[in-house]
């Protein structure tokens, strides 16, 4: 009788350590913030056009009909003033944008605060020190019609 309730408290004291060792998701704009600045930098470790995988793990994949990416960005930074730097394959030139918080999420656009042309967004339930989804909607892509994007980031190795 006593053996088990020894297994049952070593059961769940297995339970409880392994909930706190789960990937924890930010709970608002100010912690997905933090975790984004505390990574030096950041993967791409998957690119979904239209809900469709057309990158992962470093290989393009062919969607018939689909958009097709050839540039994309390889690393991406969070900089404290608010600079996003990322660096598109096969370059070493960073391209700079800015990001900012909001009160629902984290935008990244244009430098130039006059446009808001295509924002990305980075929900916090998105982000956690494992990585972060950034989406994007627009007519760019594929004009008239709404091509929705989503990268996928991993911290880099």
């Amino acid at each position: 009788m006593v053996t088990g309730k020894i297994y049952v408290a070593a059961f769940c004291l297995l339970i409880i350590f392994a909930c706190l060792s789960c990937s924890h998701s930010a709970n608002d704009p100010k912690e997905a913030a933090q975790i984004l600045t505390s990574q030096q930098q950041w993967q791409i470790n998957e690119i979904t056009v239209n809900d469709a995988v057309t990158f992962k793990d470093g290989k393009m994949t062919q969607q018939f009909g689909g958009i097709d990416f050839q540039r994309y960005m390889q690393t991406v930074s969070f900089k404290r003033d608010g600079t996003f730097e990322g660096i598109f394959n096969g370059e070493t030139k960073p391209f700079l944008l800015k990001w900012r918080q909001t009160s629902k999420d984290i935008a990244v656009g244009s430098a130039d605060t006059t446009s808001r042309g295509s924002e990305w967004s980075i929900l916090p339930q998105e982000v956690s020190k494992e990585g972060f989804l950034m989406k994007t909607q627009s007519t760019a892509y594929d004009y008239p019609r709404m091509t929705k994007i989503a990268l996928k980031f991993a911290p880099a190795r």
